[in-house]
């Protein structure tokens, strides 16, 4: 099989095209990337493409102008469409405090997808190949990462695929020299000071010479295989998830019940999975601390940067960090007023008997024409039942509301008097005793709850 014929076959293995597609090539001016744009450019008219190549001018060296002139005019001579920007990821870098290589790689990406999103493309190609795999295959495991790391460059993630994913370098450089492409030379490949460099050109140098070239090929096949079984895992902890994880607003609560019976390695990755559904940095101590939270008591919490993980009662909760958000409104008593609050609408009313059994009714001579309010809970809030009186905190104890619920459960009442409890949550509402209509109430207020379409 030549060159041309396995990167067809791994297009072809991995679904990465099809016949129309518009796809969109990250070219650098490396070999990698000429010889991808060479590549796509001869299978064009197979696949009926519409290519756009992007480059990204990361202006951290001072050939960084010449190589994009590079691409430009390479891009002409193919007549292909090429655009062109520039960050200075230097800037970026300091900013976001992130490493050089991560800034890049940030600016790259955003760049890609940014094209995707204005010009309406299909697929983003990169250049990414069998060494590059092995190599950020041994960064991971120097940083501790686990099976999602060590299973390295995927061939296809989201939209985009790595058409050259199982050449090796060496096959890349033989492509390109005997088909005559032209590629620029990145001087910052052999600087030391990127770790990418030191497995590079100082660590795999040493392997392949103790263990011979054939150790590269083996190190991939073992990738493979992590891969394989990694995505194997993920699909399960996908389903773990449904099962043990809902969304209630902006909570995501999961049930400490079912995480319990689960072994050590499938909660770690439930865990991750929810840090990074609110795109927060998977360190391996984040997570042990989220794990930490299943042995100790409700209202214990961590906290990382906006995102609070809280143990509440049976479940952990994630949520980010947000105003209160507190109400309160005047309820009218002389005309008819309606309230929408989240999927509900509240209409007030004065009537002079009960009219249907759907409605709640309050005693209006009991209200001592006070003003009443729709409103949140506040502190020293009560409410009287048949037992006596109770604190509005307490009641929400007894009833087991979680805490993330008790400041958008809705209230009616008169000071720090609650006449009527809306638990939208759990389908209940309780009145106060002393506002309860009796055969002696004369005039009543009547509230009607009309739940509306939507979550």
């Amino acid at each position: 099989m030549d060159f041309l014929e396995k990167v067809k076959w791994t297009i072809e293995k991995h679904g990465m095209l099809k016949k129309g597609d518009k796809v969109l090539i990250g070219c650098s001016g490396g070999i990698d990337s000429m010889v991808l744009l060479d590549c796509i450019y001869r299978l064009k008219d197979e696949y009926e493409l519409d290519i756009t190549v992007a480059h990204l001018n990361h202006m951290l060296r001072q050939e960084a102008n010449e190589d994009e002139l590079f691409v430009v005019d390479a891009c002409k001579r193919y007549n292909i469409k090429c655009i062109t920007r520039s960050v200075d990821v230097r800037k970026l870098k300091e900013e976001q405090r992130l490493s050089e290589e991560e800034a890049g790689r940030v600016a790259r990406y955003n760049f890609f997808y940014e094209l995707v999103n204005d010009l309406g493309l299909d697929r983003i190609l990169l250049g990414h190949n069998r060494d590059d795999v092995v190599e950020t295959f041994f960064l991971n495991l120097f940083r501790g990462s686990g099976l999602d790391g060590l299973a390295s460059i995927p061939p296809v993630r989201d939209i985009v695929a790595r058409p050259l994913i199982y050449m090796s370098r060496q096959e890349i450089e033989r492509y390109a020299d005997e088909n005559g492409i032209g590629y620029v030379v990145d001087k910052t490949n052999f600087d030391s000071k990127y770790r990418r460099n030191v497995v590079r050109n100082e660590i795999l140098p040493v392997i392949k010479d103790r263990f011979g070239d054939g150790v590269i090929d083996s190190i991939f096949r073992s990738i493979n295989l992590i891969r394989d079984e990694n995505m194997q895992i993920n699909e399960l902890v996908d389903e773990i998830f449904e099962k043990c994880v809902r969304q209630e607003d902006i909570y995501y609560v999961v049930d400490i019940g079912k995480m319990n019976s689960m072994p050590r390695f499938l909660q770690r990755r439930l865990i991750k999975r929810m840090l990074s559904k609110f795109e927060i940095q998977l360190l391996l101590d984040r997570v042990e601390d989220v794990l930490n939270l299943l042995l100790l008591p409700s209202g214990k919490k961590k906290i990382f940067d906006d995102l609070i993980v809280e143990r509440q009662n049976d479940a952990i909760v994630f949520y980010k960090k947000v105003d209160k958000n507190d109400f309160c409104f005047e309820i009218p008593l002389k005309e008819e007023y309606d309230i929408k609050y989240r999927n509900f609408e509240f209409t007030f009313r004065i009537t002079q008997s009960m009219e249907s059994s759907n409605c709640i009714y309050i005693d209006t001579a009991k209200l001592h024409e006070d003003r009443i309010f729709f409103r949140t809970r506040r502190d020293g809030d009560f409410i009287t039942l048949k037992a006596g009186k109770k604190k509005l905190k307490e009641w929400f104890i007894d009833k087991k509301i979680p805490k993330r619920h008790r400041d958008s459960i809705p209230l009616i009442a008169k000071a720090s008097e609650v006449i009527v409890i809306f638990d939208i949550f759990n389908n209940r509402i309780t009145v106060n005793q002393d506002y309860k209509a009796t055969s002696q109430t004369k005039q009543f207020l009547e509230i009607r709850i009309t739940q509306m379409e939507g979550d």
